[in-house]
């Protein structure tokens, strides 16, 4: 199937690129790197904390696609399918390095090329003082992300920055759909606690400390 019958077919035409490179046209996936490469970049950044490390599992996923051209099922979009790959590959760097202690997020895409939502508070032509406290309650929101245990970090990039469904991100997981939603209760409960603290009011409870 070529281009133009991959487009009548109603599929994304990356699949037709993927396939072409499945036979073994050596050109065929360079464009599908250029093309996907910065909103998986963003993606491994954010769900590992490091630019370097980011690059190095984007071309890691980058290979695991080529590898697996010639498996794939053309079905919706094509960075779906190596999105999911990606999500797959970052999980499991970070079941590696257990010791990790703070996920320090880089929320450098944008929405068009990042793929995600940047968590940030939006408004009207802000004067300098509201500019301020808008960048200093930012600034606050992440310090108080690093903190959350990597359980809860990983299920609220996956769920409020990513997008994911909830049924998703349990899969992804390896955990039930209950588990992920007490997660990412417990992960919101820690940050409106420590907004309130900046503000002046208590810290996190005991109870909220737990996976």
């Amino acid at each position: 199937m070529n281009e133009v019958a991959t487009a009548r077919a109603g599929l994304d035409p990356d699949w037709e690129l993927l396939r072409r490179s499945a036979d073994g046209d050596t050109t065929a996936f360079e464009p599908l790197v250029e093309r996907h490469e910065r909103r998986l970049l963003t993606l491994c950044e954010r769900l590992l904390g490091d630019r370097e490390e980011a690059r190095d599992a984007a071309q890691e996923v980058f290979l695991k696609a080529f590898r697996a051209a010639d498996r794939a099922r053309p079905e919706g979009l094509f960075f779906t399918w190596l999105y999911r790959i990606g999500v797959n590959h970052c999980l499991n760097r970070l079941r590696r390095r257990r010791l990790v202690r703070f996920l320090p997020f880089a929320w450098q895409g944008d929405e068009e090329e990042g793929g995600g939502v940047p968590f940030e508070p939006a408004s009207n032509a802000p004067g300098p003082a509201e500019e301020l406290a808008a960048r200093e309650r930012w600034a606050a929101t992440r310090r108080a992300i690093a903190k959350l245990p990597e359980s809860q970090r990983v299920v609220l990039v996956l769920a409020r920055f990513e997008g994911l469904p909830q049924r998703e991100i349990a899969r992804l997981l390896g955990i039930t759909e209950g588990a992920v939603e007490s997660r990412l209760v417990r992960a919101m409960r820690r940050l409106v606690a420590a907004a309130a603290q900046e503000e002046g009011g208590s810290g996190v409870s005991g109870k909220e400390r737990g996976s």
